[in-house]
C-alpha cells in the first residue's frame, strides 16, 4: 500500500480550502439575509390629503322679462321702466347692454337709461345712457375684457336701472298705427383673470 501525504482525497470530496470557502461564503450570505430581515423591522407611518375642485358661475339675469308693453303712445308719450339685473351666479361679473328694436317706429323711440336714485318714478339717479336711439342704444360693450361703460357687480348682488323710453314730439303722422319690438341684451363675463 501506498501512504498518501497531505489531504486525503477520495472520490466527491473537495480540498479542504475549497470547503472552507463554500462555507464562508454560505455564513455570509446567511448573515446577509439576517440582517435584511432585521432592517424589516422598523416603524413606518403615512398621511393622505384630499381635495375637491368646484368651478365658478357666470349667471346674469333681468326682470321682468317682459320689460315693456306699451301701446297708443302718440308724440311726446314717455313711459318708464324699472328691470333688475342680478347675478345669480357665484363669481363677480362685468354686463353690457344692447338694444335692438324693429321697423321705423323702433328707429324713431328714445331711450334713456339711470340708475335708480330716489326711484324710477323720480327718473332721478345716475345717467348711463344719455338720450339715444332706442335701437342700438349700449352700456358697455359686449367685447371680452373691460370696456368703458361697463358695469361690475358682485355675486349674489343686484341692482335696479331705470330706462325711460319717449317717442319724440317730432315726430310724423307716417308712425300711425306702427309698432316695434324691442330686445334688450344683457352680456356678462368673468372680471376675474380678464383685464
Amino acid at each position: 500500500m501506498t501512504a498518501l501525504t497531505g489531504v486525503e482525497r477520495g472520490p466527491g470530496r473537495l480540498p479542504q480550502k475549497r470547503r472552507l470557502a463554500i462555507m464562508a461564503l454560505l455564513g455570509l450570505t446567511a448573515l446577509s439575509l439576517g440582517a435584511g430581515a432585521m432592517s424589516l423591522a422598523i416603524f413606518t407611518d403615512s398621511a393622505a390629503s384630499s381635495g375637491t375642485f368646484a368651478s365658478g358661475t357666470i349667471d346674469i339675469t333681468s326682470s321682468p322679462t317682459v320689460a315693456f308693453t306699451v301701446s297708443d303712445m302718440v308724440p311726446g308719450d314717455v313711459t318708464t321702466q324699472a328691470l333688475t339685473i342680478a347675478n345669480a351666479g357665484t363669481a363677480t361679473f362685468r354686463y353690457s347692454l344692447t338694444t335692438a328694436a324693429t321697423n321705423a317706429l323702433g328707429d324713431s323711440l328714445t331711450l334713456t337709461v339711470k340708475t335708480l336714485g330716489t326711484s324710477c318714478a323720480a327718473f332721478d339717479g345716475t345717467t348711463l345712457v344719455s338720450t339715444a336711439a332706442l335701437d342700438g342704444a349700449l352700456i358697455g360693450s359686449s367685447a371680452q375684457g373691460s370696456q368703458a361703460g361697463d358695469r361690475t357687480m358682485a355675486a349674489a348682488s343686484s341692482e335696479v336701472l331705470c330706462f325711460q323710453v319717449a317717442l319724440p314730439i317730432a315726430t310724423g303722422n307716417a308712425l300711425q298705427g306702427a309698432a316695434s319690438d324691442v330686445t334688450l341684451t344683457f352680456d356678462a363675463e368673468q372680471t376675474a383673470n380678464n383685464p
